[in-house]
């Protein structure tokens, strides 16, 4: 099976109803009938202009609804589909679009600045598609001319199989340049299948997608889900996210389920008119992305009871979900990511991949259908990452007796002082049990006598002030000593994260 089946099972007769909503967008409502004769129509504009099976089409937009047109439209070509972060600079773009070899760009108009058609170090680009703009300048072509041209017929070619490739989602790009992790139709139909059954997903389902699509979140975290099984994806604008808002579209759409990483998710339970708002549709709420502190769990249980918290981890080498907390654990469970979807073997480790006992800390390690097929063009970092059939994720958990698997940070945040492993997340939770914290770092710093001391970086809420000494009180009180960060800093300016919502700690290290 491969994703141009989605709109071919429409012409086939299958249970969805093409008349209902498919993508609600702003004012835009588009059925499953307009997707399907949208995608069709940009598939064979794409056809056209020369696109075949395997090219590289690169897609440079804020949330918005031609989105899904060209992700099915690439699908059914047998293309791949290569998001960009629309909020790179333009070089690192260029980097994207150099390094996939792309044919195509699609590009929203407020992005164009970001594009340069004839750049040296882009040869492969042969055309840019303005969403947007009615008359764009030469090279840039208009979105809309080539579709209005264009039959609504089914694309005149091959389906792809399983096996071919279909999207580079390119990570984050914590250190370094961004690497693309290669995904197939298979990948992301396994990717998207077994959320159905985990999460529940029915034809009534009406997701709130929040993350941008060009992030792996957007797209493969229930967005696919929700579309195979006929429901229906209200997409939140890009940018600018206010709580009131955000609210307020939970309410009028009937949400009834919805992700949201934990610095929102805290925003959510801090806001002073949550209760004015019915959430009676809301059946869950996921987060990931990073561990959601135990006291931001609590405050939630609280002030949503007819709501569960389900908290998942995965990344966008895949599953995308790969662990989470069933609701009949959430509470008895609390602070754990959970155990393995169905789609997924888990485990933590330690060097030698060898499982560690419950209790001590490794390195999560996945095995997965749904799991990348390497980087592009990266073949050591591939053969660094996989070993004996495992990927390993750089980020560091532990058991409980029960086998449940708790986050305590990622690998590279781990920090040595005085020869003993120090694991920010440990410390964090509790620097963010004081009311006045909005969001806190702990990153590792250069001392002359233990090697690295920790150092906790601090934004406090709008309009409080932070108590740093009952601050490190509360750390010595609960955490042993060689944890309790030596150096405390209160900044006002949010910490930076990376478009998946993780914190930018190599950029803190810096400053």
């Amino acid at each position: 099976m491969d994703f141009g089946y989605f709109l071919r099972r429409l012409d086939q007769g299958c249970h969805v109803d093409p008349g209902k909503e498919a993508v609600v967008f702003r004012e835009e409502r588009v059925s499953y009938r307009e997707l399907r004769n949208r995608s069709y129509r940009l598939a064979n504009a794409l056809s056209r202009l020369g696109v075949n099976k395997g090219d590289r089409v690169g897609v440079l937009l804020r949330n918005c609804s031609e989105w899904f047109d060209i992700f099915f439209a690439a699908a059914g070509l047998g293309a791949v589909m290569v998001p960009v972060n629309f909020l790179l600079k333009s070089r690192e773009v260029e980097f994207l679009v150099g390094d996939s070899g792309m044919k195509v760009l699609f590009v929203g108009e407020d992005l164009l600045p970001l594009v340069d058609p004839g750049a040296e170090a882009t040869p492969e680009l042969a055309h840019v598609i303005c969403i947007g703009r009615e008359k764009p300048s030469p090279p840039v072509l208009s979105y809309g001319d080539l579709i209005n041209k264009e039959k609504a017929d089914p694309p005149d070619a091959q389906p792809p199989q399983t096996d071919d490739l279909f999207l580079l989602q390119y990570t984050s790009g914590t250190t370094g340049f961004p690497k693309g992790a290669m995904h197939t139709q298979g990948t992301i139909l396994w990717n998207s299948f077994h959320q159905i059954g985990d999460f529940t997903i029915t034809e009534e389902e009406r997701y709130l997608c929040i993350p941008g699509l060009c992030w792996a979140a957007g797209f493969h975290d229930f967005t696919l889900g929700t579309l195979w099984m006929g429901g229906t994806v209200v997409v939140m604008p890009s940018g600018g996210l206010d709580i009131g808002s955000l609210l307020s579209i939970l309410q009028e759409e009937k949400i009834t389920k919805v992700l949201l990483v934990p610095a929102i998710l805290k925003q959510v339970v801090d806001y002073p008119d949550l209760k004015k708002f019915d959430l009676s549709s809301l059946e869950f709420v996921a987060s990931g992305a990073a561990p959601v502190p135990v006291t931001v769990i609590e405050q939630f249980n609280e002030l949503l009871p007819g709501t569960t918290l389900l908290q998942g981890y995965g990344l966008s080498e895949g599953p995308t979900i790969a662990i989470c907390l069933k609701k009949r654990d959430a509470i008895r469970k609390i602070g754990s990511v959970g155990k393995p979807t169905t789609n997924c073997e888990a485990l933590v480790v330690d060097e030698s991949l060898n499982r560690v006992p419950p209790g001590t800390k490794g390195e999560i390690v996945l095995r997965s259908p749904a799991t990348m097929k390497g980087y592009w063009n990266r073949s050591e970092a591939t053969e660094e990452v996989f070993a004996e059939g495992w990927m390993r994720t750089g980020d560091m958990a532990e058991y409980d007796a029960e086998g449940y698997i708790y986050v305590t940070g990622r690998k590279k945040d781990m920090y040595i002082s005085g020869g003993l492993n120090v694991y920010p997340a440990e410390i964090e939770n509790v620097i963010l049990k004081d009311a006045g914290v909005a969001e806190t770092a702990v990153i590792g710093i250069p001392d002359p006598k233990w090697g690295e001391v920790g150092c906790a970086i601090i934004v406090p809420k709008e309009g409080t002030e932070i108590a740093v000494a009952e601050i490190e009180a509360r750390c010595r009180e609960e955490l042993a000593t060689y944890k309790v960060p030596r150096k405390f800093i209160v900044r006002p300016e949010p910490l930076p994260r990376t478009a998946s919502g993780k914190v930018k700690k190599y950029e803190l290290r810096e400053t």
